[in-house]
This record gives C-alpha cells, sequence and structure tokens, in this order.
C-alpha cells in the first residue's frame, strides 16, 4: 500500500513535520496526507542527494499543488513524473474524502462541524480559503471577474462526474476481483463498501474509491450499486450477468485481464468513469 503525501497551500497539513513524516510511514496501511512546506522541502533536499531513499519506500509525493511529482517503488527508488500521474488528487476531491478523516471531521453532525470548524480556523482567512476548497465557492474567481457594466453570462459548474481511474497495482486489483466474485456468488449487492472491505464510504480513500469505480465499471458495464439501488432489491438479478463476466476473467487469466485494463484506463485519458467502456 502506499502513502500519498500533497502539498496544498489552501489546506492545513495533517503531517508537518519530518517526525510526523517518519511516524505515518511506520504503517504499512494505505495513507493520504496534506505536507507541509517544510516536509516538502525536506524530500527535495533529499532527492539531490540521493534518489534511492528506503525509508521512502510506497510513498508518493505531489509538491506545490500539483506542479512536480515523486514516487518511491517497493525499494525505495524514486520516479520522477513530468506529467500528472493518475494518483494525483485536486485539492477539492480531497478536502472533500480524505482531509475531513485525518481531522476527525467526516462523522460530525452539522452543528458539531460548524463548531468544531470555527475552533480549528480562528483566523478568518484560513478559514475562508478551507470553505472556498471544501465547498467548491470559486472566490478566485468571483474576485478575478469583478464588477462589469455588461450583464454577467451564467457560469457553469465544473461536472461533479468522476473520472477513470488506475491505482497501478495488480494487489489491490486482485483483492477487489476476490471480493467481487465472492459478493456475486453469494448474490449480495457489490456495493462501494463490499468491494474495499469498508464499512464507511466516508472513510474510503478517493483515489481507492475512484478505481474501485472504473474497474467494476468496466467489468460489469454499470456503477457500483447505491443506497436507492440496494433498496430496490432484486440482488439475484443484479449479480448474475456480473458472474458471467468474472468467470470469464478468471478463464482468461485474472492478472492478463488486469494488464489489458490499466493500459485502457491509461489510454482513456480524462475519461469519465460512467462512460467508460472496456471489452476483451
Amino acid at each position: 500500500m502506499y502513502h500519498l503525501f500533497l502539498e496544498f497551500d489552501s489546506l492545513e497539513p495533517g503531517v508537518k513535520s519530518v517526525e510526523d513524516l517518519k511516524y505515518v510511514i511506520r504503517d504499512d496501511k494505505h495513507t493520504a496526507f496534506v505536507m507541509s512546506a517544510v516536509v516538502a522541502r525536506f524530500i527535495k533536499d533529499a532527492l539531490i542527494m540521493n534518489h534511492t531513499i528506503i525509508s521512502l519506500k510506497n510513498c508518493r509525493f505531489a509538491f506545490d499543488g500539483g506542479a512536480e511529482f515523486v514516487e518511491f517503488d517497493d525499494k525505495g527508488q524514486a520516479t520522477l513524473f513530468t506529467e500528472t500521474p493518475d494518483w494525483f488528487v485536486t485539492p477539492g476531491e480531497f478536502a472533500r474524502s480524505q482531509w475531513l478523516v485525518n481531522h476527525e471531521l467526516h462523522d460530525l453532525m452539522t452543528p458539531q462541524f460548524i463548531a468544531t470548524f470555527l475552533e480549528m480556523f480562528s483566523d478568518v482567512k484560513k478559514r475562508r480559503e478551507h470553505c472556498n476548497v471544501l465547498f467548491d465557492l470559486q472566490l478566485e474567481d468571483n474576485r478575478k471577474r469583478g464588477k462589469t457594466d455588461a450583464k454577467p453570462a451564467n457560469k457553469p459548474r465544473g461536472s461533479t462526474k468522476q473520472k477513470i481511474f488506475d491505482l497501478g497495482s495488480f494487489e489491490l486489483f486482485s483483492q477487489f476481483f476476490t471480493r467481487l466474485k465472492k459478493s456475486v456468488d453469494a448474490n449480495q449487492f457489490p456495493t462501494v463498501q463490499v468491494l474495499t472491505d469498508i464499512a464507511e464510504v466516508s472513510k474510503v480513500p478517493a483515489s481507492l474509491k475512484s478505481a474501485v469505480r472504473t474497474w467494476f465499471k468496466a467489468i460489469s458495464s454499470e456503477m457500483p450499486p447505491n443506497t436507492k439501488r440496494v433498496g430496490a432489491g432484486n440482488a439475484e438479478l443484479f449479480c448474475a450477468p456480473i458472474r458471467a463476466q468474472v468467470q470469464q476473467i478468471e478463464a482468461y487469466g485474472v492478472e492478463r485481464y488486469y494488464k489489458k485494463l490499466s493500459k485502457a484506463i491509461a489510454d482513456g485519458g480524462d475519461r469519465y468513469i460512467a462512460d467508460f467502456t472496456f471489452k476483451l
């Protein structure tokens, strides 16, 4: 599992010091945090000296809001990216998922969330910056637009549809596939919770959630069933065609299938999950 560290000026860092970084990477579980400028500078300085750093194995770093990227493999060998890697997430996507979990804000009732949020950010400027990212207020755009004599045109909001994503790990895909097979064999709806083995969707890392939805769409031509679909019942009808696809993939070879799927996702660029199709 990878540790993801993102340098976003607009979000309060969860990993503020080098000691915080060392503490986080001791754990073998997947984690994702915003890092401070101090930690980002430490990593950049370390790379000047050596491109193999064993202590940073299975770590990914995005610097300066996504201007630079580096990934350390399971042997600590660094790979620098000239283009945005598929594991990168935007400040908004991260703020509304893992950042809330990291700061224990994800499961608070609204009044408690507001009170805790105000307590966290006594500085009004910081509070405004975080609200801007969390709620997509587009405050920067509004300030730049300013006042005009002409009647402003309606500005279309950015799409909330998720784009295709792959974690680049056969091990993670294999775990997903095993859960999918077990679910459909038992005529159980393969929800995101079932496919990730994480009971609360809010606690599923955004990158994992996007990858699972992409993989599921490729196999089933459907999106993972939501609460409304599960409530409608008839899991047997939903699972039957997916079970047939699972058997076909097993006959073809799961790892062989994943290699082709992973390439198709990479070639798909910025396509949305809902529009993505994949056939052997």
